[in-house]
């Protein structure tokens, strides 16, 4: 399986605690948050992940280069500020198969039992599915409402709708094809953003654009926060793994 992780954002919120590099970079105990997440994924069966890079790139390629123990990698360099959907079509042309892949944000992270995302994906004959996770309020995100089956109708502002809440959780499963043929609304416009231009488009077509909400630790280091947060919540996965290990 393959994977595009977005990681080119200019971090601009967490610079007063990160102020040289790259967000996905932010030292989590001692490690990179990126390498958090590129772990979790390669234990998920990712073998091939295609970083889109943009502020500080050189930072990420000299930390990883072309491999992270089983995984391969490939750099999408943004030159010029091209906006999430922009630098996914970028992205695209280096992924190796004519599959299904996965869209990551590389500032978030959020276990998920992937084999029962794939086959609501496959059950609902999905062009793209996005992760849900449900949380009991929504003043710092935005919510989805679905269907019944499932389908995406609505994106609400924060603090709207009734609780439990979902929200986008920066977790995709999106069939390539059907991004290939999105790429008509550029007409060599720049940027184009996956939230604000393409997702309201697939809600107006009613393409076959499905949630699926789930639940469990989730964690954005977008703002100090959370980054500092993130740091307790690693802590206890390590300390966790360590217990396993010594099983």
């Amino acid at each position: 399986m393959e994977a595009i992780v977005l990681v080119g954002g200019l971090g601009t919120r967490l610079r007063e605690v990160v102020p040289d590099l790259p967000k996905p970079m932010a030292p989590v105990n001692g490690r990179p948050f990126l390498e958090y997440l590129l772990e979790f994924w390669i234990g998920e069966g990712i073998d091939h992940v295609v970083l889109a890079t943009g502020y500080k790139h050189e930072v990420i390629q000299n930390h990883f280069g072309k491999r992270f123990g089983p995984l391969s990698i490939d750099y999408s360099i943004e030159e010029t500020l091209l906006g999430t959907g922009g630098a996914i079509f970028k992205s695209m042309e280096l992924l190796r198969e004519n599959k299904p892949f996965f869209i990551l944000n590389g500032d978030t992270y959020f276990p998920i039992e992937t084999e029962k995302l794939i086959g609501f994906h496959q059950m609902r004959k999905s062009d793209m599915t996005l992760v849900l996770r449900t949380m009991p309020e929504a003043k710092r995100y935005g919510s989805v409402s679905l269907s019944e089956d499932g389908k995406i109708q609505e994106f609400r502002p924060p603090g709207h709708g009734i609780p439990p809440f979902m929200i986008n959780a920066g977790t995709y499963l999106c069939n390539k094809d059907f991004l290939e043929e999105v790429q008509e609304i550029r007409d060599g416009r720049n940027p184009v953003s996956l939230e604000s231009d393409l997702f309201p488009l697939w809600i107006s077509r009613k393409e076959n654009f499905y949630g699926w909400p789930t639940s469990g630790d989730f964690i954005d280091i977008g703002i100090p926060e959370d980054y500092r947060k993130c740091q307790d919540m690693f802590r206890k996965i390590n300390d966790i793994n360590s217990i396993r290990e010594t099983r």
